[in-house]
């Protein structure tokens, strides 16, 4: 019965360390301003930019050329975007303030793709 209950609160405290790092890597890329050449690389002229271009934004980043130290917040961003979408699935039918909160998170998402897209472009124009 204790260690089910050590086991039980470990992975609750791993998933909350692991929400609060996500959501630190993707507050820090939102404050990243987007270029014009960036928004026309992408096709976005709106300043919102919606969650499902996620997959769309992240394949754009893959194609680029990497600076070398965005693999690993890809990866993390990449988990936590399943996430959310895998939770506001769950939450949908609780009520529009979970499916906002997690359309929020998955715009955050989609927004640090286009981010990194930005910084991998920079990198290659700055050569």
């Amino acid at each position: 019965m204790i260690p089910a209950f050590m086991l039980m609160f470990s992975c609750a405290a791993l998933m909350q360390f692991f929400m609060s790092y996500c959501r630190s890597i993707l507050l820090t890329y939102a404050q990243v301003e987007l270029s014009a050449a960036t928004r026309d690389l992408i096709g976005i002229q709106s300043p919102e930019i919606a969650g499902a271009q996620f997959h769309r934004l992240l394949g754009l980043v893959r194609l680029a050329p990497s600076p070398g130290d965005d693999k690993w917040d890809l990866r993390v961003v990449s988990v936590y975007y399943q996430t959310i979408r895998f939770a506001g699935f769950l939450a949908a039918p609780l009520g529009s303030v979970a499916r906002k909160w997690a359309e929020q998170q998955s715009n955050l998402c989609a927004y640090f793709a286009a981010a990194a897209l930005e910084r991998r472009v920079a990198a290659v124009t700055a050569r």
